[in-house]
């Protein structure tokens, strides 16, 4: 039984390890362009090991995809709990958490080009949603985090009451994010991204201002 145990265990390193170097690859490269052979070499693990263990490479990016949102994630870890958040009224906790797209631009765009790519990845391999469904639960949510940021602004009389915040959200991520992952990939014409700061700066101010009962944010 202690023998079935330890090689439980070992195998479960090898997997974590493949996983690990996975992620490290997703990083560097698009995801098409990675082979299951690839990451076999890479990490010293049969190929035949690998698809025994994960069965298709959709099955392990999903995993590695997992792992890296979770890094993310871990980035801000409190931040949101320190006293210079806590003592902001509620739209300059707003501001504040808008600024994550910034920190991602400007620190990890690494992870956002990975972004991209897993998207498209997705698309093209018909990967099913209940397939995702982990991966989506790994995903960053800063719902809650606006949400409450913006009922304290309503609140203090910072931020102005009836807006559909919900759909605001939607609006501001998905714009503030994809604007992110395209200045990763890198300029297509020679200068485009020389306003990236200011761009994601404007596009941050035009949502301020939107939800602010008065400029003070």
């Amino acid at each position: 039984m202690e023998y079935k145990k330890i090689l439980e265990n070992a195998k479960n390193d090898r997997m974590d390890t493949a996983v690990r170097y996975t992620a490290d690859l997703l990083l560097q490269r698009d995801v098409s362009e990675i082979a299951m052979t690839d990451i076999a070499a890479g990490c010293d693990i049969g190929v035949a090991s690998l698809y025994r263990w994960f069965g298709t490479k959709p099955v392990l990016v999903l995993r590695a995809g997992c792992l890296l949102w979770r890094s993310v994630r871990s980035l801000f870890d409190g931040v949101f709990e320190c006293d210079y958040y806590k003592e902001k009224n509620g739209i300059g906790q707003l501001c504040e958490l808008m600024k994550v797209f910034k920190v991602l631009y400007l620190s990890h765009q690494d992870f956002l080009r990975f972004l991209d790519s897993f998207d498209r990845y997705v698309i093209s391999e018909e990967i099913p949603p209940d397939e995702l469904e982990e991966y989506r639960k790994s995903v960053l949510d800063f719902y809650p985090l606006l949400e409450s940021a913006y009922k304290n602004g309503v609140a203090d009389g910072s931020a102005r009451a009836g807006i559909d915040f919900r759909i605001l959200y939607l609006s501001v991520t998905h714009a503030l994010m994809l604007m992110s992952e395209k200045f990763a990939r890198g300029d297509i014409f020679e200068g485009e991204n020389e306003t990236a700061e200011q761009e994601l700066d404007l596009m941050i101010d035009m949502a301020i201002r939107y939800v602010a009962l008065k400029e003070e944010a």
